[in-house]
């Protein structure tokens, strides 16, 4: 019975180290807390642009069959999952989107 009383006391906090976010500071409107790790806002917006072009170029390529646009569509959406810096996934998705025109 003591297991379940130290699981259960274990998960509590767990949910509070969740709900204050991973600096122990209260969350503000735009503040995400620990949900979003350290993404700024800037970062979340890049992603989501970086995404929509990548849809994009991911759609055009499957239906006229260009295996170039195809690949950079896909690379344009997965990359931002791994890129947490904001200038360095600009210029990453840079030069993704450029590189069916150059190659």
């Amino acid at each position: 019975m003591t297991n379940i009383a130290q699981g259960l006391a274990g998960m509590g906090d767990m949910a509070e180290k969740l709900q204050s976010g991973a600096s122990g500071s209260t969350a503000s409107a735009l503040d995400f807390g620990s949900l979003l790790g350290n993404l700024s806002m800037a970062t979340i917006i890049v992603s989501l642009v970086a995404g929509l072009i990548g849809s994009g170029y991911f759609m055009y390529g499957k239906k006229t069959h260009n295996f170039k646009m195809l690949c950079s569509g896909m690379a344009l959406c997965v990359v931002p999952y791994f890129i947490g810096n904001t200038i360095l996934l600009i210029v990453a998705c840079v030069a993704m989107t450029a590189m069916p025109f150059i190659l």
